[in-house]
């Protein structure tokens, strides 16, 4: 009889161990995570291309418009894209995923990601380009 209950105990003892280390390891990465609010993306994302420094490797929330553009060969460029607040100048995060099938030019999106630099060519030139490597994308109403 005391054999169960220790066994009992041992067992309840791992089970609340293991849910906080769950627990623990979900809100860690929250914490890691850079909510950037709809109201400053278009400020934020400036800064992001003037000091990409104070960016680079961190994982970001951003909730935005997906634009779609083409280069010269016909490649499709996705981003997240924010508007200046009384303007119609606007700029665009590159995002890297998988399948943007489901969604339109101009849906809003959830998109969290860590921020990367990359190369490569765009309009026939060489570059260094920011892209949000994605983790989780979804269509918002």
């Amino acid at each position: 009889m005391k054999k169960c209950i220790l066994a009992a105990a041992v067992s309840a003892m791992l089970l609340c161990a293991c849910g906080q280390s769950e627990s623990s390891k979900a809100d860690e990465s929250s914490a890691d995570m850079t909510y950037i609010k709809t109201s400053v993306l278009y400020d934020t994302l400036m800064d992001m291309y003037n000091a990409p420094e104070n960016y680079l490797g961190k994982k970001y929330h951003i909730v935005g418009t997906l634009y779609t553009s083409e280069d010269d060969d016909g490649t499709k460029i996705y981003s997240v894209y924010a508007r200046q607040m009384g303007s119609n100048e606007g700029i665009g995060l590159e995002l890297d995923w998988s399948d943007f099938s489901s969604l339109e030019n101009y849906d809003k999106i959830m998109v969290e990601g860590t921020l990367e630099q990359d190369q490569g060519t765009f309009h026939g030139n060489e570059t260094e380009y920011l892209v949000l490597r994605v983790s989780a994308l979804e269509k918002r109403d």
